[in-house]
C-alpha cells in the first residue's frame, strides 16, 4: 500500500514558521485539491468493491481493509493540510530567507585568533537554522537537512527547537529508507522529550519503521500505544488500520 506522504508531518510544523511564500501556498493548495480528489476516488473504489459479487467474501474483506487504511491516511493528510493552510493564512509576517552556512570550526590552540562573542556557536539564530533545515526537508534534501538539524541539536540543544529537530532527523532517515537510523531518532525523541507534542507521530512512525523492517510484532506494540495513549490524535485511526492488517 502506498506510504503516507511526508506532507502529513511536514505541514504540522508550518504553524511555527512564518517563512511561507505565495508560491508555496499555491503548491499546498494544489496538494490539498489532489488529496481531496484522491479521497473521492478511494471512496468510489470502496463502493465498487462492495458491489462485486464475483469476489469471495474473504478476498473482498481484505481488499476493502487495504483501501480503507489508505483512505484513513488520505483523510489524515487532508485534515492536517487544511489546518496548516488556515494557520499560515492567519500569519501576517514573514521572516527573510537566510542562506545556511555550516558552523565555523576554530583551532583548539588558545593562542589562535577568535571572533568576539561565543565562538562555540555558529553565527546564526536557531530559528533561522531550523527554518533552513526544514526547507531542505520540504525540498527532499534529506541528508543536508539531517546535518543542519544535528548542528541545531549540538549548538542549541536546550532551546524549544530541539524536540522538533530530533523528530525531523528521524523523518529524514525514514524518507531515505534508513529505518534503523530513523528508529534511533524516534526512540530518542520519545525518551528525551516525554512532553513533546510529537510523541504520537513518533510512536506511529516507529510502528511504520518496524513494519518496513519486517518486524510486525514490534510494530504492533507502537500502534497499540498510539491508540491507547493518544486516542484523539491524527495518528490514532491510521494506527488502528495498520494494526488490523497485521492481526
Amino acid at each position: 500500500m502506498k506510504k503516507p506522504r511526508l506532507w502529513l508531518v511536514i505541514l504540522l510544523s508550518l504553524v511555527a514558521s512564518g517563512c511561507v511564500s505565495r508560491a508555496s501556498m499555491r503548491r499546498m493548495q494544489d496538494q490539498l485539491d489532489y488529496l481531496e480528489a484522491s479521497q473521492k476516488r478511494v471512496e468510489h473504489d470502496l463502493i465498487r468493491i462492495d458491489s462485486l459479487a464475483a469476489i469471495s467474501a474473504e478476498a473482498s474483506r481484505r481488499t476493502r481493509a487495504d483501501i480503507g487504511a489508505s483512505l484513513d491516511e488520505i483523510r489524515t493528510e487532508t485534515q492536517a493540510m487544511r489546518e496548516a493552510i488556515d494557520e499560515i493564512r492567519r500569519q501576517n509576517e514573514r521572516r527573510p530567507a537566510v542562506i545556511y552556512q555550516p558552523p565555523q570550526v576554530f583551532p583548539t590552540d588558545s593562542s589562535a585568533a577568535r571572533p568576539a562573542g561565543d565562538a562555540s556557536r555558529p553565527d546564526i539564530d536557531p530559528s533561522q537554522l531550523y527554518e533552513n533545515a526544514f526547507l531542505d526537508v520540504r525540498n527532499g534534501n534529506y541528508e543536508l537537512a539531517i546535518a543542519q538539524f544535528r548542528d541545531l541539536l549540538q549548538y542549541f540543544g536546550q532551546t524549544e527547537y530541539a524536540p522538533n529537530a530530533r523528530y525531523w532527523i528521524g523523518e529524514s532517515w525514514y524518507s531515505l529508507k534508513q529505518y534503523d537510523s530513523a528508529v534511533v531518532e524516534f526512540e530518542s525523541l520519545v525518551a528525551t522529550y516525554p512532553q513533546s507534542d510529537r510523541l504520537s507521530t513518533a510512536l506511529y512512525k516507529l510502528g511504520r519503521c518496524y513494519e518496513e523492517k519486517g518486524l510486525p510484532n514490534r510494530a504492533k506494540k507502537y500502534y497499540q500505544q498510539v491508540i491507547k495513549d493518544y486516542p484523539a490524535s491524527l495518528e490514532a485511526k491510521p494506527a488502528q488500520s495498520r494494526l488490523s492488517q497485521i492481526e
